[in-house]
């Protein structure tokens, strides 16, 4: 039996699930960041093939037109790309990546995938997207856009709890405007992006918004891709934060403002407070490859990935044992919690209060499944898969 689990936020309590069950992967819930991109190369060719063949479309600013270049890099051979695509040297050598990083093998054709601009007057908002797609919906399979990381500058309401794209007050550029669209066009596959990144921002806009994108994704079991994720851990998988560390940097010289925000790690571009992906390769051969691996899972490939993206939840203090009969349930604070337990088609299954320290409830309270596990007052996710 194998037990993973993963947490969005830091949970305050934990779970022992006790029995054996064989969960078949069904669910729409995909994640693909930064632990993603060393599934690239294992990509069978029959899920290369399969994920080329699904005609795509993203909407997006300038970082998405660079992400696309990098999709015609791969499209070629290796040895006959154009030199932009191979770009591993740095203007500091500091920032220099391995040559590996921009390399690849096979021929990885995205013929069928297009990238649009956002229309002219319309941007950041997700009825840009849907106004567009409306007279071509039947020409492609798969769609989703990218909010830039001009959304999320300084003073940006994006992240607001109210006003927000996720806020209680539902507008007309809303998470829910999109979800319905997705649940009226059940056909489709609308791909979740969190937001690209720059060296000066990272924002509290941007690290908030992204937040709750990867809370929004889990809870309600979306398809994500978190380019956000994946710019700002460096080629090692280690975090990248914000510019405004108090350290010179070619004309860059910031106070320290005694924050660490995830944001562009400075291996993936040479521009000091920009995040354009197009004058070192790395960024945008990573993001590319991380995309094959999404539309890969997509096309139906085991998710290989997906146990390395749980197995990264580890840090956190909860935990997941196999203990006889019965769910175990720790709850570390000093106040009641109400816990629910939702499948992966975010039904609810199960409500439980839970008093501070220790209690269990018995197997049979649950069907065999997976489950995405929330608690409230206080704020907090964890996914259990069992297979």
């Amino acid at each position: 039996m194998k037990i993973h689990q993963t947490h969005l936020r830091k949970a305050v309590f934990s779970a022992v699930i006790v029995f054996i069950m064989i969960w078949a992967l069904a669910a729409q819930y995909i994640l693909v960041d930064h632990n993603s991109i060393k599934e690239f190369d294992k990509i069978p060719d029959q899920y290369r093939m399969e994920a080329a063949s699904i005609p795509m479309l993203f909407m997006d600013r300038s970082v998405g037109a660079n992400i696309s270049s990098y999709l015609d890099c791969l499209a070629s051979d290796w040895a006959s790309a154009r030199s932009y695509c191979k770009k591993y040297d740095h203007r500091d050598s500091l920032y220099a990546v391995d040559p590996s990083e921009v390399n690849w093998k096979r021929v990885w054709d995205r013929a069928l995938w297009r990238y649009e601009t956002w229309p002219a007057g319309c941007s950041e908002d997700v009825n840009c997207l849907i106004q567009y797609m409306e007279p071509r919906l039947d020409s492609f399979m798969v769609l989703g856009c990218q909010f830039s990381y001009l959304a999320v500058l300084p003073g940006s309401s994006i992240a607001d709890p109210v006003k927000g794209f996720f806020g209680s007050t539902i507008g007309k550029n809303h998470a829910k405007v999109l979800s319905d669209y997705a649940a009226a066009h059940p056909d489709k596959k609308i791909i979740w992006w969190t937001t690209s990144l720059a060296r000066g921002i990272g924002t509290p806009e941007s690290q908030e918004f992204n937040e709750q994108m990867r809370d929004y994704a889990i809870r309600n079991n979306l398809i994500l891709f978190d380019v956000a994720d994946i710019l700002s851990h460096d080629p090692e998988g280690r975090p990248c934060f914000d510019n405004r560390d108090g350290i010179t940097y070619l004309d860059e010289s910031n106070p320290d403002d005694h924050l660490d925000i995830p944001a562009i790690c400075p291996q993936y571009t040479t521009e000091t407070e920009g995040g354009h992906l197009g004058s070192i390769s790395a960024g945008g051969i990573r993001v590319a490859k991380a995309f094959w691996v999404l539309m890969a899972k997509i096309a139906g490939w085991a998710d290989v990935s997906q146990d390395e993206n749980l197995r990264a939840g580890s840090r956190y203090h909860n935990a997941v044992t196999i203990f006889k009969d019965q769910i175990k349930l720790n709850n570390d604070s000093e106040q009641m919690l109400q816990l629910s337990f939702s499948n992966l088609f975010g039904q609810k299954v199960l409500d439980i209060s839970l008093a501070p320290g220790k209690s269990s409830i018995p197997r049979g309270n649950l069907p065999p499944g997976f489950y995405v596990i929330t608690s409230t007052p206080v704020t907090s996710v964890m996914r259990i898969i069992i297979e």
